[in-house]
């Protein structure tokens, strides 16, 4: 989103109060955050200096927390002011646009990135400060129990805590003399930057300030402590008149917020209200679910059923998804059923199933899905052993296309096998299984902590097993393997059968087995793919799923041509027989 346009959160006055959560200033509740702004030009004709908050409510509280920010236009580029207004307005308007699967840093990084480049691209990519649309800028989100600091340039965070005033940010410039500095780091001034983040742990009675140059090079800390230490509504305005008094000749800008209560990341009805559904009975043809018509059991496993069920208000088709009873005090199971449909309503995408909003007063808890009609990816291979290789970079394809729109979404799949993934009538891929996703607003919005690993152990990625954090090389490792198998028929991995796997201790156990020993006519660029999307190390892997489908399509020059493939990898059972033959001659020749 270009930050063109004006939002009603730039504060241009020179003192602005808004307090709390609850922005009624006739409610007896306690405000959770108490925020109050002075901004002004002091002895400049223009103020370049820019400030904003936002205290949303409800849903949106939850999302994306609450946001103070702070920009100063660099005074000596041609378009400092325009382009501290735009940072404000661009990022108050696209933070509160992402994903909400996505981590608040992952959030910040995206949208500054998109800043910055609109900015450069302002003052024609030229490198000459004079000319550039150059601004420094500072941003506390406070969400749930923490605080996410966003910084960049020299103005500045404070933090006072206990009566102690500490600097949480770092000034990226350098003093050349007495009232010279050379700013080394701020928006706009390079197609690439580097922002500092950081995350605090709040705590109740906490004070934050966000300050410009112009009030924290002409205050000792000393002074900016006396002030904060009154904390009221005039408090920024006192550090304006105070820094004013000790000779400051900048604009002068203060963001002060004092945190009186601590929020929880709390996610919606899925984390408050399906908690304490109960778990839905087995049910049989002919029996009504809220208003869903059972017609017909499609699945059933020890972990859940599928049902496939009529709605009886529109006629359409649906799958039901229940958990199975086995699980009903199972906490991370529970955990993990919530999750799945949590993330599958916001994800978007004709290769990824569809989940329904459950209807209002549901009685118990299960899923509502999109009826898929076919068969799974596992009865297609049944029926086409070794397919052919133009059939699976066509599959492929589908499939990577669906598992880039959760990476967009910062959300691993975990789980992917050719059981999760139906081919529909038309020869389409849906992955119909979500039972194994994991995502950083996951973890922030519905407190998500299942430890367990997800996957079937002969697709799931290696570092699963070893204690490593999974990411989206974990899916392609298991999109590797489902490819491998779709050429060969076989696991890359024999020792990943069977129990051991399990004993594995580190990523070097485990021996590739070339997909050319299963059949002569895969080239060796492709085994060389294969080989590089199963890497057990998840460092080696690709990294990212477009690298690996042209890999597969086009021979990359990385992977040469072997001189001449050992007989074990071309034919390992004349090998064997071989073998066998030289032990019984050298065995005759003992006796004889």
């Amino acid at each position: 989103m270009s930050p063109d346009k004006e939002l009603d959160t730039v504060i241009p006055v020179s003192a602005y109060k808004l307090s709390g959560i609850n922005a009624n200033p006739q409610s007896d509740k306690i405000d959770a955050l108490q925020v109050f702004i002075a901004t002004c030009a002091g002895h400049r004709r223009h103020n370049d200096d820019a400030c904003a908050v936002r205290l949303p409510e409800g849903s949106t509280l939850q999302r994306h927390g609450s946001l103070t920010a702070l920009a100063d236009g660099v005074a000596s580029a041609e378009a400092g002011g325009e382009a501290a207004r735009a940072a404000i307005n661009g990022f108050f308007c696209d933070y509160y646009s992402t994903p909400e699967t996505w981590s608040t840093r992952h959030a910040v990084a995206r949208v500054l990135h998109s800043l910055n480049n609109w900015l450069y691209r302002q003052s024609g990519g030229s490198v000459e400060i004079q000319r550039g649309w150059l601004t420094t800028f500072s941003a506390i989100i406070f969400k749930g129990a923490s605080a996410h600091l966003v910084h960049i340039g020299d103005s500045r965070i404070y933090r006072l805590r206990a009566g102690k005033l500490e600097c949480l940010s770092r000034d990226h410039s350098h003093r050349l003399a007495p009232g010279r500095t050379f700013l080394s780091r701020a928006l706009g001034m390079d197609a690439h930057i580097d922002v500092d983040y950081r995350c605090e742990a709040l705590e109740p009675g906490d004070i934050y300030l966000l300050t410009s140059d112009g009030i924290h090079d002409f205050l000792p800390d000393t002074s900016i402590q006396e002030r904060l230490l009154e904390f009221g509504e005039s408090t920024p305005q006192q550090l304006i008149d105070t820094a004013l008094r000790a000779g400051s000749s900048d604009n002068l800008s203060a963001v002060v917020t004092r945190v009186n209560a601590i929020g929880s990341p709390r996610c919606d009805e899925l984390a408050m209200h399906n908690r304490e559904l109960p778990f839905a009975p087995d049910l049989r043809p002919g029996q009504k679910l809220d208003g869903f018509l059972i017609l017909q059991e499609l699945y059933a496993s020890n972990r859940s059923h599928l049902y496939l069920a009529r709605d009886q208000k529109t006629g359409e088709l649906r799958a039901i998804k229940t958990p199975s009873v086995n699980y009903c005090d199972d906490p991370h199971y529970i955990e993990r059923f919530i999750a799945e449909e949590w993330t599958g309503r916001r994800v978007n995408h004709p290769g990824i199933i569809k989940l329904y909003p459950p209807k209002v007063g549901r009685s118990s808890l299960y899923h509502v899905l999109e009826y898929v009609e076919g068969q799974t990816l596992r009865q297609w291979m049944q029926l086409n052993p070794q397919a052919q290789i133009p059939q699976v970079r066509t599959l492929l394809a589908q499939l990577i296309s669906a598992l880039r729109s959760l990476q967009r979404l910062e959300i691993i799949h975990g789980d992917l096998k050719p059981e999760n993934i139906m081919m529909r009538r038309d020869g389409r891929l849906v992955v119909v299984d979500l039972g194994g996703v994991d995502c950083p607003g996951l973890r922030e919005q519905l407190l998500f902590s299942d430890p367990s690993v997800p996957g079937s152990k002969n697709y799931a990625a290696p570092e699963f097993f070893f204690g490593d954090s999974p990411s989206h090389r974990s899916d392609i490792f298991s999109v590797g393997v489902i490819a491998y198998e779709l050429l060969t028929g076989s696991y890359p991995y024999p020792e990943r059968l069977g129990s051991l796997h399990y004993h594995l201790k580190s990523y070097q156990h485990l021996r590739f087995m070339k997909a050319g020993s299963h059949r002569e006519d895969i080239p060796f660029w492709i085994d060389g793919a294969l080989q590089k999307a199963c890497a057990p190390n998840p460092k080696q892997r690709y990294s990212s799923l477009s690298e690996f489908i042209r890999d597969l399509e086009v021979p990359n020059s990385d992977f040469k041509s072997p001189k001449g493939r050992p007989l074990l990898e071309k034919n390992p059972l004349l090998f064997w027989q071989l073998l066998a033959l030289v032990l019984l001659f050298s065995h005759l020749l003992y006796f004889f």
